[in-house]
């Protein structure tokens, strides 16, 4: 039986579904969860929190993975919740970078 998975922003939930593992960065070190973990609650450091998808998922791609800026992590009867300051797609990026500079300024 896989994970079940929320990774939550203030702005919005960027991820829910399942998964075959989660792998983070508390501020104690990196941390993998697998199906029947023990109960885990964790601060999150500035890093990546990764999502491998069961069967590769339906991209074929794998993992979902995503840059956060602290918060917390709760394992519980394999649910895997991520609470985030501040996060977002990694393949968002090189997207927003670009989205964010091309973006007109009030003065103009």
């Amino acid at each position: 039986m896989p994970l079940r998975v929320e990774l939550v922003a203030p702005e919005s939930v960027l991820y829910e579904g399942e998964a075959d593992m989660v792998v983070c960065r508390t501020t104690d070190g990196e941390i993998a969860f697998l199906p029947g973990h023990a109960a885990f609650l964790g601060a999150l450091g500035v890093g990546e929190v990764r999502v491998l998808l069961p069967g590769g998922g339906p991209s074929g791609a794998g993992e979902e993975a995503f840059t956060v800026n602290g918060g917390f992590v709760e394992v519980a009867d394999d649910k895997v919740t991520v609470l985030s300051d501040a996060a977002h797609l990694e393949e968002d990026d090189a997207s927003g970078a670009a989205t964010s500079s091309s973006e007109p300024d009030a003065g103009d």
